[in-house]
């Protein structure tokens, strides 16, 4: 597996499921400015409220293969498997598939991530526990606390000056 970042601004991202999972998968990829759609024929209030104000958008049915044959990433989240497992089938070589209830099913894994200004930290296992992730995360957010996003940010603009000078 090849860790990197992805610049998701103006991406479309497709997420089928409306439930807890996919609002975790969700809130990350808006703040990156993604193009999200969830389907689902049902969603929790917390989607429900961001459709209403229209920073998602919701369309309560079950999902077709035509409702993501275009989306840069899909995620499948819903809370039965055998429809993951279709998505990931159905969607075509070159598309980001993440399918939460198999990760051996999609191509891209959602590792326990946090930011500090311009400095990004995720961690994955690759499966084996999001639950030692997670804990991971939490001691490394302790261990760089905010006060590290303003060292980041200064030797961000050294770089730039010497990139200038040179």
């Amino acid at each position: 597996m090849l860790p990197f970042f992805v610049r998701m601004t103006g991406k479309k991202v497709v997420i089928a499921g409306g439930g807890r999972i996919a609002y975790r998968r969700l809130l990350p990829l808006l703040h990156e400015g993604a193009y999200i759609t969830v389907i689902s024929p049902e969603a929790i209030d917390a989607i429900v409220h961001l459709a209403e104000q229209k920073r998602i958008t919701w369309h309560p049915r079950p999902i077709e293969p035509t409702d993501y044959s275009d989306a840069f990433l899909i995620i499948a989240a819903t809370n039965d498997p055998h429809v993951n497992e279709q998505i990931a089938t159905y969607a075509a070589p070159n598309q980001l598939v993440n399918v939460a209830s198999n990760h051996l099913l999609g191509n891209v894994h959602v590792p326990a991530s946090f930011s500090r200004g311009k400095l990004q930290i995720a961690i994955t296992t690759g499966g084996a526990s999001p639950a030692l992730a997670k804990e991971i995360k939490k001691q490394l957010e302790q261990i760089f606390d905010e006060s590290i996003a303003e060292h980041v940010e200064q030797l961000y603009k050294q770089r730039q000056k010497q990139k200038e000078e040179h």
